[in-house]
């Protein structure tokens, strides 16, 4: 037999019947909770963008129009030059920028042919020392 009593339920005691239980209680298990999978979403990666790097022998530079991102926002430029003429004389006589004939340069693929010293930098011949 099993004491129950500090239970507060009554207990049998050897030769006594039990008594009615004092209270009674109802125990219901919690249900199982639906599980509903998420909405398939559809996500837009855009396509990779083509990055072109400098090739050996190009010196890095810490000068902002150098930096890879800056070079790719600036619009192409078709470069025409008359017979005679370099692309960095043809950039000069239109009024371009050295930062901006510097990203037709990278753009173009870095011509050994613009850097008449070959020491990474394009049309010091028309700009000037400009590292």
């Amino acid at each position: 037999m099993l004491a129950l009593a500090s239970c507060g339920l009554p207990h049998t005691v050897a030769g006594n019947a039990s008594q009615a239980p004092v209270s009674t209680a109802t125990v219901t298990a919690p249900s199982t909770p639906a599980v509903t999978a998420p909405v398939p979403q559809t996500v837009f990666v855009p396509p990779p963008q083509t990055v072109t790097a400098a090739p050996a022998g190009v010196a890095a530079s810490s000068q902002w129009y150098a930096q890879q991102s800056w070079i790719n926002a600036q619009p192409g430029v078709a470069i025409t030059p008359a017979a005679g003429q370099t692309p960095c004389q043809w950039l000069f006589v239109r009024g371009y920028s050295y930062a901006q004939a510097y990203a037709a340069w990278a753009r173009n693929g870095y011509p050994a042919s613009w850097s008449a010293t070959n020491d990474g930098y394009p049309c010091q011949k028309s700009y000037g020392m400009q590292h």
